[in-house]
């Protein structure tokens, strides 16, 4: 494939995710497309089986997840040759420094003893004087750099869950005060996995999470104009003011469909972990009466679940 080719293809990646052509989903495409059989292909094609698009998110967790190790290990062995350099140079300035001060109590000695010594002499000191305070300028911004060479990791967003990405509860007080802006009523609608315990139990809490997050890409996806929240483990949820109820349940219910009919395998064997199903619950909400809705909608999505799943109440 030629160089051409590569950025075509790439280009039309994009596209059909509907993904900005920045930088860096531009190299994301060229390591998806250039390397069919790797694990980063088989995870977009697992993000991606039963026609989903690759979110902005999902493909900053595949970039963290794929990508960022090779790229960390560079710069881990770049810091630690510039740490040692540093190093190196901090070590030659304090040596540097503590020559120039015994050479200038030295010097400061003779001129003690001898007064008539000639004013060049004298003037030597000084220049000393004044090199020993440079030096010792140097050894500390040298001190200084090498201490920022590798800055701390930049926090975490305390407002992101994790593993999904989605807003959880304390980044989720913003978007329940503005669906109270202005006196108007609001959807709740929560979802949660049918079986979730059972998929650990059986595959462990590494499929778990990678059904947790193949089934938060689906809401995303499906409600592409709204912020996802993680309320807890296994429950999701939006509050939405801009659709109706009608229009909401609507909506609830292709998520559910789709994910059902996604065929979500295991990452290393491909072996198919069969189908997997959602609940969900809706509820309508006046201004300032989010709490009703949401204990509402999360007691019908309760009750879809108990019924059997792959349902919605509400």
């Amino acid at each position: 494939m030629t160089a051409f080719d590569r950025a075509r293809r790439a280009l039309n990646f994009l596209e059909l995710h509907r993904l900005d052509p920045s930088p860096s989903h531009y190299e994301f495409a060229l390591a998806v497309i250039g390397a069919p059989g790797s694990a980063l292909s088989e995870a977009v094609a697992a993000h991606t089986d039963g026609g989903l698009r690759l979110t902005v998110a999902a493909v900053q967790a595949l970039v963290e997840q794929h990508l960022s190790p090779r790229r960390e290990q560079t710069l881990d062995r770049r810091e630690r040759t510039v740490m040692r350099q540093a190093q190196e140079l901090g070590t030659l300035t304090h040596d540097a420094h503590h020559l120039t001060a015994a050479l200038g109590r030295d010097m400061g000695a003779m001129v003690e003893r001898a007064a008539d010594l000639p004013a060049a002499a004298t003037d030597f000191v000084h220049r000393l004087s004044d090199a020993e305070r440079e030096l010792a300028d140097l050894r500390n911004e040298v001190v200084r750099l090498r201490d920022n060479i590798v800055p701390a990791p930049p926090p975490a967003d305390a407002d992101r869950d994790g593993l999904t990405q989605a807003l959880n509860r304390s980044g989720a007080a913003g978007v329940m005060a503005r669906a109270d802006a202005g006196g108007l009523g609001h959807v709740a609608v929560t979802f949660s996995v049918d079986a979730l315990d059972a998929i650990n139990d059986r595959y462990g809490r590494a499929v778990g999470d990678n059904v947790l997050n193949a089934f938060a890409s689906t809401l995303q996806q499906t409600f592409d104009d709204e912020e996802l929240i993680r309320w807890s483990g296994n429950e999701f949820l939006f509050i939405i003011r801009d659709l109706t109820a009608d229009a909401t349940r609507l909506r609830a219910e292709q998520a559910l469909a789709t994910f059902a009919a996604r065929r979500l395998r295991l990452r290393g064997s491909g072996e198919p972990i069969g189908r997997v199903t959602a609940s969900a619950g809706i509820a309508e909400g006046a201004a300032g009466q989010q709490e009703q809705s949401l204990i509402a909608a999360r007691a019908a999505a309760a009750l879809a679940a108990s019924r059997g799943g792959d349902q919605l109440e509400g």
